[in-house]
């Protein structure tokens, strides 16, 4: 299912389903979205991914710009407006199936623009980072493979310096 809301409205909506059930399902999305936005709007979080930068270009612009009553009005308005799904390895921001981030290929997340890497996420571009150096050094991939494998780990490399990491491992 694409979104809570397809689940909801496919299952809850006959009178063996309880309702009480989905609401609470939504109350906890919702929270969850909530914190994901505070933690995305916080200044000195490191983000990555081509929405991820964007949204730290937007904290660091230093126009005063009044949008917002306050803070928390400010972070529920962002997260209501917004599609927020993980894939796993990024959270996916688009509102359609287009995504390029949502196949098998998780390094396409680095420059999408519907994605946002936070730090959560550096294990895993760390374990796809250090496989991948491992397959660097396999001779029989061919010069398309080694292409897209020196391709990844830019990608990967990129990931993990935007949050603060060296593809090494180490906090920067």
């Amino acid at each position: 299912h694409w979104s809570q809301d397809m689940t909801n409205d496919g299952y809850a909506l006959n009178e063996s389903q309880e309702m009480e059930l989905y609401a609470e399902i939504q109350e906890e999305m919702d929270g969850i979205k909530l914190g994901l936005t505070d933690q995305w709007l916080n200044p000195n979080e490191p983000l990555a991914g081509g929405y991820g930068k964007r949204i730290m270009d937007w904290r660091s612009r230093d126009e005063n710009i009044v949008l917002f009553k306050d803070h928390a009005t400010m972070i529920r308005s962002v997260a209501e407006s917004h599609s927020i799904r993980s894939n796993g390895h990024a959270w996916c921001t688009a509102d359609d199936r287009q995504c390029v981030g949502n196949t098998l290929e998780r390094t396409r997340c680095s420059d999408c623009n519907n994605a946002v890497i936070g730090r959560a996420h550096a294990r895993i571009y760390q374990n796809l980072y250090d496989d991948l150096m491992l397959l660097a050094t396999r001779e029989d991939i061919g010069s398309g493979g080694q292409a897209r494998v020196q391709r990844d780990l830019e990608r990967c490399r990129d990931v993990l310096k935007s949050l603060g990491y060296s593809p090494e491992g180490k906090a920067s």
